[in-house]
């Protein structure tokens, strides 16, 4: 996992200073490269991470049709996606890649993707944020906002650390969680103020009158389509295809050997089995 950090600021905050708070918390999940762009008002940076050197690396900044972007993504359907691009060659990293599906194909057109990621795309000419993150939320992107300042972070304290941040507590959602009341929120934190990007959602963030708004577009429904087929067997036979599909997908993106973790439930056994069957 990659560790994305960047903020848009409306006030005197120091924006180096920024930086280099959110560098500090995001610089250990990455080890592949980093970079940094400093933007008037503006800052973006990124630590890369990847699996194996036998697949193409990205930059860490990379550079968006009329701004800049940060990306951290595990693809899992390349092939399938290279081949709505004509000027993309098989060499192109996860990251370049994923930013070309947002670009080309428009933020709808992360549904066709297979994989695990977030990003943040920067516009220039308008100071507007495109934040996105994956179908199930496995890659985290924790945002903050005030008045003055928003930013976002794949740590969360690097957020909690900056200067003059907001750092009310969440009380409704601190009970819930320590009452037992309720699962963890896919999105609120102990924080009023911090949150994380809602799973298989885009988000737009822009200044307005009363400082940073959020205005979040979901890409990808779980349930909208669905699959009726005529037997129980029919319906068993689909879900195995799924799961061997899911699992022989990852085992392709990682080489080598590999170890996964057991607790004893049915799907990890269920997906020891299929690795073991795999020669992995």
């Amino acid at each position: 996992m990659s560790g994305l950090f960047g903020f848009s600021c409306k006030d005197d905050r120091n924006g180096q200073t920024m930086l280099d708070i959110l560098a500090s918390w995001n610089g250990v999940y990455g080890h592949g490269g980093s970079g940094q762009m400093q933007l008037p008002m503006a800052g973006l940076g990124c630590y890369i991470e990847h699996f194996s050197k036998d697949f193409p690396a990205g930059e860490p900044v990379l550079r968006a049709k009329d701004g800049w972007a940060v990306i951290d993504a595990l693809l899992y359907n390349r092939d399938e996606l290279l081949q709505y691009f004509d000027d993309l060659d098989s060499g192109v990293s996860d990251e370049a890649l994923l930013l070309a599906v947002v670009e080309q194909l428009g933020p709808d057109g992360l549904e066709k993707v297979n994989g695990d990621f977030a990003g943040a795309i920067y516009r220039e000419n308008t100071g507007d944020w495109l934040m996105f993150r994956d179908h199930f939320g496995v890659r985290p992107l924790f945002v903050y906002q005030d008045g003055g300042l928003f930013a976002f972070s794949t740590d969360i304290r690097g957020l909690a650390h900056l200067p003059g941040a907001d750092l009310s507590l969440n009380e409704q959602q601190l009970y819930l969680n320590s009452m037992g009341l309720n699962a963890l929120s896919l999105t609120e934190t102990e924080f009023s103020r911090i949150r994380c990007i809602s799973p298989g959602c885009c988000c737009t963030v822009r200044h307005g009158e009363t400082g940073f708004c959020l205005e979040e577009t979901r890409y990808w429904i779980p349930g909208r389509q669905k699959v009726r087929m005529a037997t129980d067997a029919d319906y068993i036979g689909r879900m195995r295809g799924l799961v061997e599909d899911s699992v022989r997908r990852r085992l392709n993106a990682i080489p080598g050997v590999v170890g996964a973790e057991l607790s004893g439930g049915l799907d990890s056994c269920v997906i020891h089995i299929l690795i073991n069957r795999m020669g992995r």
